[in-house]
């Protein structure tokens, strides 16, 4: 069994690594070619061993995190920057490495520290396998709003003793430190029920059949409310040739008195398309991209433009726009549009989002919230198609970090190479547009880093 892993293939997130991490290379392939010859009760031993060691890299992994934090808090004190904050980017290169949306990072860093600083019976327990990471960080979630004796106090007497949670579960964890906690000190839940009244809030996601998924956290008082108005609507009764159900009135009834057209199914629609023009003309099976929402198959791209001929509605006419985005013939690039001003006209904005779709920075999934320059208009980069990308509100602020540096990578798909502060190289690539293949994803042979 060859365990030696090629150095090349250490991704640049790595960096130049040391001792511990070649070994780490060396037992993940190890893992990997695990003899297979072998009977029922060796593969359970196996799985538990694992569990173990999946545990323990899950406490070294924190303590990395956290002297990570302190590494990077002395390096910004001896350049005398961010003294307000000088923990400014921590966690944003920790989200990173562990491939991770960024807004991840700090609450990583801020469970990491609560684990070292004030829970070192929980961190014990972890390392030697009793507790998985989704419990330890439950067990340090539970304590946050708790005083730092009262913490240390629960963390003893929850983990002190070797093979106290050994067998418990996790709700019936999170029961027993809800106990805990409320025993010392009930403001804490008072304060998370003040702290909910005022995220009330509505979130609209897609499904993976065709749909979205409204979900609204609303007061107790709010939500009977509208279940009982909607319920009443259901309870009418409708015309004989109405196939509705309840549900099906009661979600008709919401999208009505929301945005006040009558056709629920069909209200006025700005379809932001991306389809290849095949699809919307020939009847091609190329999936579209509708902005907002996602891939979405060629059949119902057709739908939302063309209609349902058959639906319940007497008026089933809907007003629709059309906004066709047209794609490069060869490399799939959409049409670029360029401009001297730093602030990005409309178009273009519209452009970029729908070739992003989601923040550019690796492994965030947060919508775009910022068109802004990959080579930073003050440093002369230019208000074009290719110098701009779409970002998060978070990912966009943690670029302007010192020592935080972005370009351009030329290839055949819209790409682009972070440098940390730390050093490490991490590249995102815009998804491929309909009619355009998945691959090559990054520079083609022969390209080059431009700062545009």
């Amino acid at each position: 069994m060859d365990l030696a892993r090629p150095s090349e293939e250490r991704s640049a997130a790595e960096g130049p690594g040391d001792g511990f991490v070649d070994f780490l290379d060396t037992m993940s392939v190890a893992v990997a070619q695990l003899p297979q010859t072998v009977g029922e009760q060796v593969r359970a031993a196996r799985i538990s061993a694992m569990e173990r060691v999946k545990a323990a890299i899950c406490a070294a992994q924190a303590k990395e995190a956290y002297a990570m934090e302190q590494d990077i808090i002395a390096r910004h004190r001896a350049e005398g920057i961010y003294k307000d904050n000088p923990a400014r980017g921590a966690g944003a290169e920790v989200a990173l490495a562990r491939k991770e949306a960024q807004h991840r990072g700090p609450r990583f860093i801020n469970y990491s520290r609560g684990l070292i600083e004030q829970m070192p019976y929980t961190f014990d327990a972890l390392a030697r396998g009793e507790l998985t990471e989704e419990r330890a960080m439950l067990m340090v979630n539970k304590t946050h709003d708790v005083h730092i004796d009262i913490r240390r106090q629960i963390d003893r007497h929850m983990a002190g003793e070797r093979g106290a949670l050994e067998g418990v579960g996790t709700k019936q964890l999170a029961a027993r430190m809800d106990k805990e906690v409320l025993a010392y000190d009930s403001r804490p839940e008072l304060n998370k029920h003040a702290d909910a009244m005022n995220k009330r809030r509505v979130t609209l996601s897609p499904t993976a059949d065709g749909m979205m998924r409204l979900t609204a956290w609303l007061t107790v008082p709010q939500g009977i409310a509208m279940k009982q108005a909607l319920r009443t609507a259901a309870s009418k009764r409708r015309a004989a040739d109405d196939p509705r159900t309840d549900d099906h009135v009661m979600a008709d009834t919401l999208v009505q008195r929301i945005t006040g057209q009558k056709n629920a199914l069909r209200p006025p629609l700005l379809v932001n398309l991306t389809m290849t023009d095949r699809t919307l003309l020939v009847g091609d099976s190329e999936p579209a991209q509708l902005k907002g929402y996602g891939t979405i198959s060629a059949a119902l791209a057709r739908w939302l433009i063309v209609g349902d001929q058959h639906s319940w509605e007497e008026d089933n006419e809907v007003e629709t726009w059309v906004r066709r985005v047209y794609t490069a013939p060869t490399s799939g690039e959409l049409i670029a549009m360029d401009s001297e001003a730093r602030i990005v006209p409309g178009k273009l904005k519209e452009l970029i989002e729908v070739r992003d779709q989601f923040c550019r920075t690796p492994y965030c999934d947060a919508p775009i919230r910022h068109i802004d320059h990959v080579y930073q208009a003050a440093k002369g980069g230019e208000t074009t198609e290719v110098n701009l990308d779409g970002r998060c509100a978070w990912c966009n602020q943690t670029k302007e970090t010192s020592g935080w540096e972005e370009t351009v990578i030329q290839g055949m798909r819209h790409s682009i190479l972070i440098t940390t502060p730390g050093g490490q190289m991490y590249r995102g690539t815009a998804p491929p547009l309909p009619g355009t293949p998945e691959s090559p994803p990054g520079p083609t042979e022969g390209s080059e880093l431009t700062s545009p």
